[in-house]
């Protein structure tokens, strides 16, 4: 019964037939309807950790924004590099960073009405800018434990099942395997004239393309006060959490509560900036994982694959992670994949048929989750994609050959270092 029901909140979530939070909430109803999971217990993934982490990072993407510590961000990129695809190159760059300590969408927003002033400039295609920022908003975020929610959930499953999360950089080893991927597929293969962007390279310019009046985001002043608050809150939370003496739910709570009563952000901007949405699916789908775990369905489900998984040498067991983990988080959602593939992780290295480190399947989990960047369904993509047009296939076509790289290169990695 526990099986049927996910499968058919999952079916919900790929049809788009049923708001995907809404599904999920249903999916978590039907479940103790059918007595399978006490009420007491079933909504415990909306108290789990990564949760309420998530919830602290949107509202510091939103205090990072509103404090004006990013405005001038583009400008100096501008300004300091002139030519078109050295500023597509820093703005693939400077999303990257950002996405690794702030949400994705976010970090979007500030890069974006930049790069439609840098396009309009150079007279090159805004989706020459618009599709490395869309590439660099998600594989940015698996550098840091906070830069993506998929982190976030499979370092609390950790946390559960081992009594220890991930530390902030944890995640940083084969997270810049999946940057240098996007940075060999997206401009290496352009400037030697190969791939899917040689056909839109920034030499294709339109010397007679008139510079548009495009509608931009009104720029926040920046203040120093509220910057000098920013780092000095946000930098000692991020040593902690990074050598493991605080946890990121409760650092980044203290820095949200500094934030708000020092006057950073105001408290309406910081409960508008919760996506509910996302807080209701997410919790749902963690309660449904766990009842998964305590009916004993993961468990059957594992003893049925085990033996495929146990003829499998270590590199190959990783990279058949990755990729399975990789299709759900683009067929579904990058958080959607770490709740299904993580406790599998765990599960199948607890029944002993795992022969190396448990760390090594979860961070493949990691890595398959943030490479939700061939089918256009990613928020971020989706952000970019209403404020850029840029086709579909191109899109496409770039994003599996990204992925296929990073999906070897993160697998080496992850198997010479976890292993």
């Amino acid at each position: 019964m526990t099986w049927l029901v996910l499968f058919a909140v999952l079916f919900s979530i790929v049809s788009g037939k049923i708001r995907y939070d809404l599904s999920a909430f249903a999916g978590l109803l039907l479940l103790g309807i059918l007595g399978l999971k006490n009420p007491s217990d079933l909504f415990s993934g909306f108290s789990s950790p990564a949760l309420f982490t998530i919830i602290t990072v949107l509202i510091m993407s939103a205090g990072m924004v509103e404090s004006g510590i990013l405005s001038g961000l583009g400008k100096g990129i501008a300004s300091r590099i002139h030519k078109a695809h050295n500023q597509v190159f820093a703005i693939y760059i400077a999303t990257s960073l950002l996405s690794a300590f702030m949400n994705n969408v976010g970090a979007i927003g500030t890069v974006l009405p930049t790069a439609k002033r840098m396009a309009s400039r150079a007279k090159v295609p805004q989706s020459v800018f618009g599709l490395p920022i869309a590439y660099a908003s998600i594989l940015g975020g698996s550098l840091t434990l906070i830069g993506t929610a998929s982190n976030l959930i499979i370092s609390t499953y950790r946390l559960n099942a081992f009594g220890e999360p991930f530390k902030m950089f944890d995640f940083a080893y084969h997270g810049l395997t999946m940057i240098l991927s996007g940075i060999i597929v997206v401009f290496v293969c352009r400037l030697c004239r190969f791939g899917p962007f040689a056909n839109n390279s920034l030499a294709e310019s339109n010397p007679n393309m008139k510079l548009a009046d495009i509608p931009l985001e009104k720029p926040v002043e920046r203040s120093r006060r509220k910057s000098l608050i920013v780092l000095v809150g946000l930098i000692p939370v991020i040593i902690l959490t990074s050598i493991g003496i605080l946890h990121p739910s409760i650092g980044f709570g203290i820095v949200v509560v500094i934030w708000i009563a020092l006057g950073v952000l105001s408290y309406h901007t910081a409960i508008s900036s919760i996506n509910l949405s996302i807080i209701v699916f997410l919790g749902s789908m963690l309660g449904i994982s766990s009842v998964l775990e305590e009916t004993g369905a993961l468990n059957s489900a594992i003893s049925l694959i085990s033996p495929v998984f146990a003829t499998l040498p270590p590199f190959l067991l990783i990279l058949s992670f990755v990729l399975i983990t990789a299709l759900f988080a683009n067929l579904l959602n990058n958080s959607v994949s770490a709740v299904l593939m993580a406790p599998v992780a765990v599960t199948l290295w607890k029944s002993g048929v795992v022969p190396f480190n448990y760390d090594a399947l979860l961070m493949a989990v990691a890595a398959g989750s943030s490479l939700g960047i061939i089918i256009p369904s990613h928020q971020a993509t989706i952000v970019v994609m209403n404020s850029i047009d840029f086709p579909r296939k191109s899109f496409i076509k770039t994003g599996t050959a990204i992925a296929f790289m990073a999906v070897v290169l993160s697998t080496y990695v992850i198997y010479t270092i976890w292993c």
